[in-house]
């Protein structure tokens, strides 16, 4: 029972995307860091990894998926004269819809450890 508890394609899933959003929340800090800083061009999650994910979600290998690559966004035009292209209020949205996703995979993935608590136990208190 544990290891179907663990080896779950939702669970595996689940996992990759809690350290994807992880690498996200890093990635908005240095951006805010950097919001003075001249020349500073964001930085992003490449934007292949949705299709990568979702292609191994299909093929029940999501727990295999490689954390995708950080990279500059050269196509956001400056915001100022300095060459400097982060913007503070899509930062924060961005940041804030992270959050959220976070704590809705942390519910999922904590659902799991109550179900083998109860497994293990046999009560759910």
């Amino acid at each position: 029972m544990i290891e179907k508890l663990f080896s779950s394609p939702s669970y595996d899933a689940s996992k990759v995307l809690m350290d994807v959003a992880v690498l996200r929340q890093e990635i908005f800090a240095s951006n805010l860091a950097n919001l003075e800083t001249p020349g500073y061009k964001r930085l992003q999650v490449s934007g292949d990894f949705t299709k990568v994910f979702n292609e191994a979600m299909k093929s029940g290998s999501a727990g295999k998926v490689q954390m995708p690559a950080v990279s500059q966004d050269l196509s956001t035009p400056a915001q100022r004269k300095d060459g400097n292209n982060v913007v503070l209020q899509d930062e924060l949205l961005a940041m804030g819809k992270n959050g959220s996703e976070y704590e809705a995979l942390v519910d999922f993935v904590g659902g799991s450890m109550r179900t083998l608590k109860v497994a293990i136990t046999g009560r759910s208190q």
